[in-house]
């Protein structure tokens, strides 16, 4: 019976490394018994290579005529993967923070307006509106600014300094 493997697991970059290397090769190349192997062929089994490991297995299957490094494949794209949420919040971080700019400008000079002599009451009425955007644009940011702490969306799962 043949095993459905994840597509961006390390069960199938390893199951791909074999097909070309063989089990012999592998055993001998990571120093482990083809049950060690097998487990980290299955998706449903805990354990992986050491990096060492996976780079040797890496390595014989292009020198056996692949064109890739599975192993090293699998692991860019989970990476990229895990990375996906936190690039596009930092992305619309960004988004907000230029709208509170356009919007915070657009209500200062529609203040500065009011200044002048004779200002009418439809230049105080753009005024408030402007005002009320900018407001709006200002409390999207806070929520957003309030995502990266810990525990709050942008933040979780990263362990590491910002």
């Amino acid at each position: 019976m043949t095993k459905v493997r994840a597509p961006l697991s390390f069960s199938l970059a390893i199951t791909t490394v074999i097909a070309v290397v063989g089990w012999a090769d592998a055993g001998r190349i990571t120093r482990r018994a083809n049950r060690t192997l097998r487990h980290w062929s299955e998706s449903d089994r805990k354990g992986t290579p050491t990096l060492d490991q996976a780079i040797a297995l890496d390595r014989a299957f292009i020198e056996a005529g692949g064109d890739y490094a599975p192993i090293l494949e699998s692991y860019a794209r989970q990476l990229n993967v895990t990375l996906a949420a936190s690039m596009a919040c930092h992305a619309a971080l960004g988004e907000d923070i230029a709208a509170v700019s356009r919007e915070t400008a657009d209500a200062i000079g529609a203040s500065i307006q009011i200044i002048q002599p004779g200002a009418s009451p439809t230049a105080v009425h753009r005024a408030i509106a402007e005002t009320e955007e900018a407001g709006v644009r200002l409390t999207r940011l806070l929520g957003r600014l309030k995502s990266f702490l810990p525990g709050n969306g942008a933040a979780q799962g990263y362990s590491g300094g910002r």
